[in-house]
């Protein structure tokens, strides 16, 4: 089965955007298909504790219960390391079931042809 990869960039000023990426990730995961996703630039705040907490989509979906789908459904949350780097976040600021990880382990899944790739 094919793995859905879900890059997300979009941070605070957009919150409904992200929250409305993070909702297909969670339908597609609670489906039984694998899901990973990928938080770059300013959409690594999402994965720090207590930050997701009230931001919902104009629709009302909430980012909190989306990202806490695809916990109970174990997709690895990746948190990109240059961009926490920047922005002085380390691992103990992060949710159960995200990583830090590097531009090189995003490299590798965006040219592993088991991947699909969906960018937001």
């Amino acid at each position: 089965m094919q793995k859905l990869l879900f890059i997300i960039s979009k941070g605070l000023e957009r919150a409904g955007g992200a929250t409305r990426a993070m909702q297909f990730a969670a339908i597609v995961a609670e489906e039984g298909h694998p899901v990973e996703v990928f938080l770059i630039d300013d959409a690594i705040h999402w994965a720090q504790i207590g930050m997701a907490e009230g931001i919902r989509a104009t629709t009302g979906e909430s980012l909190k219960d989306m990202l806490d789908k695809l916990i109970a459904k174990k997709c690895l949350i990746h948190v990109c390391k240059a961009c926490a780097d920047k922005r002085l976040i380390g691992p103990d600021e992060l949710i159960e079931g995200s990583k830090i990880s590097s531009a090189v382990d995003l490299a590798k899944m965006l040219i592993d042809p088991n991947f699909k790739v969906l960018t937001f």
